[in-house]
This record gives C-alpha cells, sequence and structure tokens, in this order.
C-alpha cells in the first residue's frame, strides 16, 4: 500500500492555510513562499508542500523538507513544556496535528529505505501523538503502518493485530476507502500465512470498494495481490493477466513504486515460464526506476531474481555478482529470510565453480539461518544443497543424512499444509458465525426503528379515530408478524449454534490433527471431507425454511458418522425409509431429528459399557412425516444423573420443541414429540424412542 492518506492529507492542509496560497505547484513558487512566510506554522505547510512534491522520489528531498518542518514543530512545542492536554491552546493543537502528519510521512518514506527499525519508531511516536489528541483517525493509519513492517519483517501475528485494531477504528468511523485498504492489507497478511481462500476474500472485498470509489492506484493493488495468489497456484497466464493490467494503471497515474513491483513479478512469471530473457529485461527496467526514485526497498529481491535467471542460462559469473549485491541490502534491512536463501544460492554457484570449501561454508550458513529463524521451507533448501554437495564430494554417508533430513522436512511442510487448511477452515467458521451476529443486530435494530416509528404516525393520527383504528390495526397485526419471523430466525441461529457447538468442532480437529500425526492422510483426508461436508450442509439447511428429505439423512449420515469417528466405533447406526416417501422432491423442516438424536449418542449410548445401535426410521403418517429415534443406551432415568454431574448447556431440544410450535401456528396443525422409555420385562431399561411428527412439502 502506498500512503493510504497522503493525498487527502495534503489537500486538507491547502484548504487550512490562512496566510498564504499553496495552489501553485511549482517547486519555484513553493519557495518563494517559504521565502515570504510570517508564521511558523505556515511555514510547515510549506515545507509539507514541498516534500509532497517527492512521493514518488527522489526520497532524500522528500525527506529533507518533512525533517525540516518536523524540526521547526518541535522547536515551538518546546514553548509549552508543561502542557498534557492540547484542548485549551488551539495554536498548541494546531502544532501537535502537524507533529502527526510529520511523523507518519517520515515512517512511510523510512520503510520505503527499507530502515524498519526507524518507520516503527515515527509509526509509534505518531500513534502516541494521535492518542493524545484522541485522533482516531489517525490513529487506525498508523495501527495499519505498523501492521505493514511487522508483516515485512515476517512477524505475522503482530501484524495481524495491529491490522485488525486499524479495521476496527474503520468501521466505527464508516470510512469505506480506509476500511478497504485495510482489507487487502490483511489479505497480504493471510497470503504470507499460506491462508490463500482467507487472502483472497479480502482482496476481493477491497477491490470492490476500490472499483466503486474509483481509485485506480488501489485498484492496481488489489490486482497486483489476486495476480500473486494466480502464480503460487503455477496458473501463470492468469497471474500476467492480473499483473499487466495493474501495470496499464500504475502507468497511467504514474505510481512507480507500483510499476517495480509490477515489473519483478511480471519478471519473476516469465521466469518460471522459461522465458529468462523477458524477465531480465523487466528486472533491468526495474533497477531504471530504483535510480530515478532513491528507495532501497525491495531492491535486494531484484537483485536476487537476477542472480536467479543468470543461474538459469549457466552464467555462474553474473549470478555471483548479483547475488552479492542482493546479500550487502538484505544484510543491512536484517532481512533474515532473503539472506538465508541467497546464501544458498551463493553456495550452489560455489559449487558450480567446484570450489567446495567456500560452497560448504557458504550453504553451512544458509542451513544455519535457517534452523534459526524457523523457516522450514528454507531449512528444506539448505538440506537439499547440502545434500548435493556431498554427494558431488562422494561422501555417501554425509549425502545420506542431509538427504533425509530434506525428505522428513517435506512430510513436515506438508503436514503443515494440512493443519494451515483446518485452520483455515476453522476461521472461516468463526467468520460465518460472526456475520451470522451482525446480521442478527441489524435486523433486531430494524425492528425496533420501525416500531418507534409506527408509534409516532399513531401519535400523529390520533385526532382521526376512523383512520386510528384502521392503521393501528394494520401496524399491529405487521408488527406482529415481523415478531414471528425474528423469533423464528433468532430460534434456527440458536439451534445452528446449539448443533455446531465448539466443543463438537474442537473434538473433530483433534481427531483430524490425531490422524495427521499418526501419518494416517487418507483418513485424515476423509475425516476433514466429511467434517467440511457436515459444516457446508448445515448452514446451507439452516437458511431454508424447507429442505429435501435426502439432504436431512445426508446430513445425518455425515453427523453420524463423525461422532462413530469421535467415540471409536462405540455406536453403529441404521437410517431407514418409508418406501412411500420419494426423499428427492419431499421437503421436511431442517434440523429438527438431530439434537435428538444427539441426545441419543451423547446421554445414551456415550455412557453404555457395551456397543451400541441408533435406529433412525422415516415413515408417511397422512400428510406428515413422522420420525422414530431409537437407541439402546443406558436408558432416561440413568442418562438424567449423569447429566446433573455433567451440567450440560445445550437448549437444542427445548428450542426444538418451539419450533414445532411457531410451524403449528403457521400451517394450522398440532406437531408432536413424544419420548418414551424402552423397558424389558423385568422393568430394566433398554434405551429410549422418540417420535417426532412434522409437516412436509411436496414439490
Amino acid at each position: 500500500m502506498k500512503r493510504a492518506f497522503r493525498f487527502l492529507s495534503f489537500l486538507i492542509l491547502l484548504s487550512t492555510l490562512s496566510h498564504t496560497n499553496l495552489g501553485a505547484t511549482s517547486s519555484d513558487s513553493l519557495r518563494h513562499e517559504l521565502r515570504q512566510a510570517g508564521h511558523d506554522t505556515t511555514r510547515i505547510k510549506v515545507l509539507f508542500a514541498l516534500g509532497r512534491q517527492f512521493i514518488d522520489g527522489p526520497s532524500d528531498s522528500l525527506l529533507f523538507y518533512y525533517q525540516n518542518a518536523l524540526h521547526i514543530i518541535h522547536k515551538n512545542l518546546q514553548n509549552y513544556p508543561d502542557r498534557e492536554s492540547t484542548s485549551d491552546d488551539p495554536l498548541h493543537r494546531t502544532f501537535k496535528n502537524l507533529e502527526l502528519r510529520a511523523l507518519i510521512e517520515l515512517g512511510i518514506e523510512y520503510f520505503y529505505r527499507s530502515d524498519y527499525n526507524l518507520a516503527l519508531e515515527y509509526y509509534f511516536a505518531a500513534a502516541e501523538v494521535a492518542i493524545a489528541l484522541n485522533d482516531v483517525s489517525h490513529l487506525s493509519e498508523c495501527y495499519g503502518e505498523i501492521g505493514i513492517v511487522y508483516k515485512n519483517q515476517g512477524r505475522y501475528d503482530e501484524a495481524l493485530d495491529f491490522q485488525t485494531k486499524a479495521i476496527n477504528i474503520a468501521y466505527t468511523l464508516n470510512e469505506p476507502d480506509w476500511t478497504a485498504i485495510c482489507n487487502n492489507n490483511i489479505g497480504n497478511i493471510y497470503k504470507a500465512k499460506g491462508f490463500y481462500s482467507l487472502a483472497i476474500d479480502y482482496y476481493l472485498k477491497a477491490l470492490n470498494t476500490f472499483r466503486e470509489m474509483n481509485q485506480p492506484r488501489r485498484m492496481a493493488n488489489c490486482m497486483q495481490s489476486v495476480g500473486t495468489l494466480f502464480l503460487e497456484q503455477q496458473n501463470h497466464q492468469k497471474a500476467l493477466e492480473y499483473y499487466q493490467q495493474a501495470l496499464e494503471i500504475s502507468l497511467e497515474t504514474g505510481d512507480r513504486i507500483r510499476q517495480i513491483n509490477l515489473k519483478m513479478s511480471i519478471g519473476n512469471t516469465l521466469a518460471e515460464m522459461g522465458q529468462t530473457k523477458l524477465a531480465k529485461k523487466n528486472y533491468f527496467e526495474v533497477l531504471q526506476i530504483y535510480d530515478s526514485t532513491g528507495y532501497l526497498h525491495g531492491i535486494d529481491d531484484c537483485y536476487k531474481l537476477l542472480g536467479l535467471a543468470y543461474l538459469d542460462e549457466q552464467n555462474a559469473d553474473s549470478a555471483a555478482l548479483f547475488f552479492d549485491k542482493a546479500l550487502t541490502i538484505s544484510k543491512k534491512e536484517n532481512d533474515l529470510n532473503n539472506m538465508a536463501e541467497i546464501y544458498g544460492k551463493q553456495g550452489m554457484v560455489y559449487l558450480e565453480h567446484r570450489n567446495f570449501d567456500l560452497a560448504l561454508a557458504i550453504l553451512n550458513k544458509s542451513d544455519s539461518l535457517a534452523r534459526v529463524i524457523g523457516a522450514p521451507d528454507l531449512v528444506m533448501d539448505a538440506a537439499l544443497n547440502l545434500y548435493h554437495l556431498h554427494q558431488t564430494l562422494g561422501k555417501a554417508d554425509v549425502a545420506l543424512k542431509h538427504y533425509v533430513h530434506y525428505a522428513t522436512m517435506k512430510d513436515s511442510l506438508f503436514k503443515e499444509a494440512q493443519y494451515r487448511a483446518i485452520t483455515e477452515m476453522e476461521i472461516k467458521y468463526e467468520s460465518v458465525k460472526s456475520e451470522q451476529d451482525i446480521a442478527m443486530l441489524r435486523q433486531k435494530t430494524t425492528v425496533q426503528e420501525l416500531i418507534i416509528s409506527r408509534r409516532n404516525r399513531l401519535l400523529w393520527s390520533a385526532a382521526i379515530i376512523f383512520v386510528v383504528l384502521i392503521v393501528g390495526g394494520y401496524f399491529y397485526y405487521q408488527n406482529r408478524r415481523l415478531k414471528a419471523v425474528q423469533k423464528a430466525a433468532e430460534l434456527e441461529n440458536r439451534l445452528l449454534r446449539a448443533q455446531m457447538n465448539p466443543h463438537f468442532i474442537f473434538n473433530s480437529l483433534i481427531a483430524i490433527q490425531g490422524f495427521i500425526y499418526e501419518k494416517n492422510p487418507v483418513e485424515a483426508g476423509d475425516f476433514l471431507a466429511k467434517f467440511a461436508n457436515l459444516i457446508r450442509l448445515t448452514l446451507e439447511n439452516s437458511r431454508s425454511e424447507f429442505v429435501s428429505l435426502e439432504k436431512e439423512i445426508d446430513m445425518l449420515k455425515v453427523y453420524l458418522q463423525l461422532q462413530q469417528v469421535r467415540y471409536q466405533g462405540k455406536f453403529i447406526f441404521e437410517i431407514n425409509v418409508d418406501e412411500n416417501l420419494d426423499p428427492e422432491n419431499l421437503k421436511i423442516p431442517p434440523m429438527l431429528a438431530q439434537p435428538f438424536i444427539e441426545n441419543a449418542v451423547e446421554h445414551g449410548i456415550r455412557h453404555k459399557a457395551e456397543k451400541g445401535c441408533i435406529k433412525i426410521l422415516f415413515q408417511k403418517e397422512n400428510k406428515n412425516i413422522r420420525v422414530i429415534v431409537e437407541d439402546d443406551g443406558v436408558g432416561r432415568e440413568a442418562a438424567m444423573k449423569l447429566r446433573k454431574k455433567d451440567k450440560p448447556q445445550s437448549l437444542a431440544i427445548s428450542i426444538t420443541r418451539e419450533r414445532l410450535k411457531i410451524l403449528g401456528k403457521k400451517y394450522k396443525q398440532k406437531f408432536m414429540v413424544q419420548v418414551s422409555d424402552l423397558k424389558d420385562a423385568n422393568g430394566q431399561p433398554l434405551g429410549t424412542r422418540v417420535e417426532l411428527t412434522m409437516p412436509v412439502q411436496d414439490d
């Protein structure tokens, strides 16, 4: 992201000047204004305007003007040594606002100069000023910029924390453009963590907003991010398509920083496609842009990519030259990831030159550094490089040791990818739940606003009794209907939460994790597919008042299969359907039988010593369907005693009874739930039987 609020802030500064006219755009005019300025606030704003002219480079010029402005600001603030509050002195507050802007601009500039530590120092100083001024808008900007720096340093959890703080403030301020920028930044973090599905969701949210607001620079940023995701998936043509669209926009807008990133991305894509000459052409064009801007951020990546290109052409001397240049800058940035990777490439160049001693020393550096930063992919690459070296040296035993390490790391990365997929699914599930809660809150707010509005109208029409009676009756009916709809929606949402409770999800994920650790990828994949299918079916079914009997049976089968795995085959189950029923075309209310089935598993079968059985039968009864759930568990009396000890919090069965009452009123039929105990001739419990009658719909 290139300077989130710079242009907007600059326009605000121009509009607030009272002693000078900064509408002129030439440097000579601005310098003349600077010489004529009589007040320090005006001088500072002129310096800002001069610095703003170099937003796309040269960097030294921008730093010169903003640092001079900050010097004047601090000189004036020294006149207020004991001030903790700025609210009672407008001039003091003005200087603090100017200080805030200068600190943010300097932080951005040092970020692009790859001086991350100094950039963070300026950002945190700016955040303190924003807090003192109670300026939540700029505080959100500071948090976002801090998150970007942390992301570039590989500190992804800290980056996500600050970006979340930034977007939460953006939501409260109702600033769609800044919210979209935060969405794009969060997408970058999830992409770096390997959560590609989550990343694309955030990118598309941001891109849609930028298109609506006609912000081409930010559109180019999002398009580049989407292109990078396609590149990760080896879809080179699609990646080039997005990169080229973004490059056209950046050329039109004069965004040279974006041009640098895009040309490197295009070059990298072409290199992967085997078009090395075209790739190098893009890289050298990037170096020309760097020369004109004075920035260093990312130039080490360009040198590294050139080294790789020459390595592909078997030009080891040129490759070594560019790897050395890249390493010098990476050391200055303390970019440990890049250093480890470049050491590995240098070592292979030395191996190519048969300089075995130097190759061994450099490759050992790569391996040690990769282990220190804990980057599994780099550790794996280092092990493979050392394997090739020792194999060339004829040291079979050492080579084998490194190859085993390489194979182990490769297996570890596979497991990590599987775990990441589970984590991403869990995050998405929580996100869906959160969106449902927000939607429910908005629905309640809308209903309350409607009620208040109707009451006001009734008061205004009190003089006309006849009209009041008619209008009052109408609104009374509508109010009852809305409450019924709202109550039904609340019941559906509560049932969904009760059905997919965190305990069940946690145990399912632990079961998947267990399969992975036990090196049972087939079982893990099967369980994961069933678990994902259950969540999908549950979410789909919960949105409809009626679903096909076939879908409901599919959901129950998957649920029971997961419970079987969870309880290690403690029970078997049967699902039978009356021959007179057409499961594909017959529709029933979703998720009515599931709570009773869950009850049978959790309170009947679970506490039984031997293996249990659950039978489910769907029968036609007039215009309704009767569902019979029968288990051979410990019985209700024994389950009740155990339930008091467990102190359960599930309300799924009581919610189901409420749903049946509402459905009965709506369809003018009475739907019953009958629960009976199964006993033998001696009165000993044999289990529990539930008979549930529900309405149906025919297609």
